[in-house]
C-alpha cells in the first residue's frame, strides 16, 4: 500500500470504531492525495507543509463541506493518523471532487454509468436528512454500497433486510396507536397476530388487513392505493429471498435500480406514517 492508502484504510477503521457510518461510507468511495507544498513549516529545518486532500464523489463533497462537524471529524482524525517526518508535516485537510474514471467508452455508456451511480448516491444523500435509526441506516448504506459496486445480490439482500425492519417498526408504531385509541385488548391481539407473526409474509398480510381501517389517514400521507403500496414490501421480500438463498436466480442492474428508486419514495412515506402514528399515540 501507498502511504495515502494506509491513511485511507486506517481512517475507515477509525470512523467505523467511532460509529461514524456515514463518513466511513464516504471515505470508502474516496481517494486521498498528499499535496506537498513549497512553504516551510518553520518547525523543523527544511520541513515543508503538506495538505491532505480527500477527493470525494461530487455528492459527498457537498454534504461534507456544508457540515463543519463532519469537516472537523475528518480533520482531527487525519492529523492524528498522519505521521510528520523531517521533510513534510500535515498542516491542512481539504475536501475536493474526485474525477469519475471513465475512459474510451461511448457517450451512451457514460450516461448509463452516471444514471446507475446517481440512483444509489442520491439515495445515500437523502438518508442524511432522514430521521431514522442507525440499524435501518446501516442496512440501507450497505445496500447502496453493494449495488453501486455491482454486487447486486448482496444489495438486494440488504435492501430486503431494511424493508423487513421498516415493517416491524411500522407494526410497533401502529400497536401504540391501537393501545391509545382502541384499548389494551385490541393491542394485545395485534401483538399476537402481527408483531409475533411466524414470518414476514404473515406479518405483512395481517398488518394490511388492519391498517386498511385507517384509509383516510393513509391517503393524507400518500398511500392512495393501500393494497398496491404495501404489496411493494412483499415484492422486496421475494427479491431478497431469491438473492439471499442459493436459488441460482440473478438480479439485473435495471431491476435493482428500479426497486431502489421506488423504495426511496416508499421509505419517506412510511416514516411519515410511523411519525404520525406515534404522535397520535401520545
Amino acid at each position: 500500500m501507498t502511504p495515502e492508502r494506509d491513511l485511507k484504510f486506517t481512517l475507515i477503521k477509525y470512523l467505523e470504531y467511532k460509529n461514524e457510518k456515514e463518513l466511513s461510507n464516504m471515505i470508502k468511495h474516496s481517494r486521498i492525495v498528499y499535496n506537498k507544498l513549497w512553504e516551510f513549516t518553520g518547525i523543523v529545518s527544511d520541513q515543508r507543509k503538506m495538505c491532505i486532500n480527500i477527493k470525494m464523489p461530487l455528492e459527498f463533497k457537498f454534504i461534507v463541506k456544508q457540515s463543519e462537524e463532519k469537516m472537523n471529524i475528518l480533520r482531527n482524525l487525519c492529523f492524528e493518523i498522519y505521521e510528520d517526518d523531517d521533510e513534510y508535516a500535515a498542516t491542512s485537510v481539504e475536501v475536493s471532487v474526485l474525477a469519475d474514471k471513465v475512459t474510451e467508452i461511448e457517450i451512451e455508456e457514460i450516461e448509463k454509468v452516471i444514471i446507475e451511480n446517481s440512483v444509489y448516491q442520491s439515495f445515500i444523500k437523502e438518508l442524511y436528512d432522514m430521521n431514522i435509526d442507525e440499524v435501518e441506516k446501516r442496512y440501507l448504506y450497505e445496500a447502496c454500497e453493494c449495488a453501486s459496486r455491482g454486487n447486486l445480490l448482496a444489495g438486494a439482500t440488504m435492501l430486503g433486510c431494511s424493508a423487513e425492519y421498516l415493517l416491524i417498526n411500522m407494526c410497533k408504531a401502529y400497536q401504540s396507536y391501537i393501545l391509545k385509541n382502541k384499548g389494551a385488548t385490541e393491542a394485545d391481539i395485534f401483538e399476537r397476530k402481527v408483531i409475533n407473526a411466524k414470518n414476514a409474509y404473515t406479518r405483512l398480510d395481517e398488518f394490511q388487513k388492519r391498517i386498511v381501517s385507517e384509509k383516510d389517514l393513509l391517503k393524507k400521507l400518500g398511500f392512495e392505493n393501500i393494497a398496491l403500496n404495501f404489496n411493494f414490501l412483499d415484492i422486496i421480500r421475494k427479491v431478497r429471498n431469491e438473492a439471499g438463498h442459493p436459488t441460482g436466480n440473478i438480479v439485473s442492474q435495471e431491476e435493482l435500480q428500479m426497486t431502489f428508486g421506488n423504495y426511496q419514495h416508499f421509505l419517506k412515506r412510511s416514516h411519515n406514517l410511523i411519525d404520525k402514528l406515534i404522535e397520535d399515540s401520545k
